[in-house]
């Protein structure tokens, strides 16, 4: 597996797009597409080989450390590391309980900064290596109902930033990408207030969410593609960093 490139999360959504685009990036070198769905990541690498890209899944858990170990170890050549993988509750702020929190974070930050922490070892012995998470414009923007979310990703977005500096004097760059309101499964649950996820452009005073100036909310291919970016030569001198893909929702906060 040296010189591949690991799509964490790359069973469906995100992770499916990202680990599309990246097939056909001929930097990327060999694909593993890990999820803890491992039937619908072996779907994706099969059809990715069809396609004539050198893929294969493998399974992983972000809430458990010792399946993260088994996928590094197995995968302890890896160049390029996207990690998509990441779960979503809502519930109201005064409903949340500590099991709640404490499973999101579990995941979305302890579970990310760990896969990140023990990819980045390996790369750091390399001195070489790229690291892209995927956040979210929650991390800066609160959202109704979204306490343990938000505070997930805020604290991935942060702890990794943290790794980053350490590590970039080594020769590994990481990263975050964080989408606004993009068409996913996830996304589709979040909106059940809204007749279709592409209703979430328009705003809601109610809800506190501001109007995409774009018009429309993201797909999978927008964060895919800067996803592939940051991984990419192309942007071998950028570290520390956390890209919007929101339509500019956000502002430019």
């Amino acid at each position: 597996m040296e010189g591949s490139t690991v799509v964490i999360g790359g069973a469906q959504g995100i992770g499916e797009a990202v680990a599309r685009r990246l097939a056909i990036e001929p930097w990327a070198g060999p694909l593993v597409v890990a999820d803890l769905n491992l039937e619908r990541a072996t779907a994706v690498a099969e059809d990715l080989v069809k396609a004539g890209a050198d893929a294969r899944a493998m399974p992983v858990n972000l809430s458990e450390t010792a399946s993260i170990d088994e996928l590094v170890a197995a995968t302890a050549g890896a160049r390029r590391v996207a990690i998509v993988a990441g779960i979503f509750a809502a519930s109201s702020s005064l409903d949340a309980t500590p099991e709640e929190f404490t499973r999101i974070l579990g995941v979305n930050l302890i579970g990310t900064f760990y896969t990140a922490q023990r990819y980045a070892a390996h790369m750091v012995e390399a001195g070489d290596g790229s690291i892209v998470g995927i956040a979210s414009i929650a991390a800066r923007m609160p959202r109704m109902r979204q306490a343990a979310y938000s505070a997930s990703k805020a604290g991935m977005r942060q702890a990794l930033r943290v790794l980053a500096m350490e590590t970039v004097p080594r020769g590994v760059r990481i990263n975050t990408v964080s989408p606004g309101p993009t068409d996913t499964p996830m996304m589709q649950t979040l909106a059940r207030d809204h007749r279709t996820v592409d209703d979430l452009a328009a705003g809601s005073p109610e809800a506190f969410r501001p109007r995409i100036p774009s018009g429309r909310v993201g797909r999978p291919a927008d964060i895919a593609a800067a996803v592939a970016f940051l991984l990419s030569p192309d942007a071998a001198h950028i570290a520390m960093q956390d890209l919007l893909v929101d339509g500019g929702e956000s502002l430019g906060m």
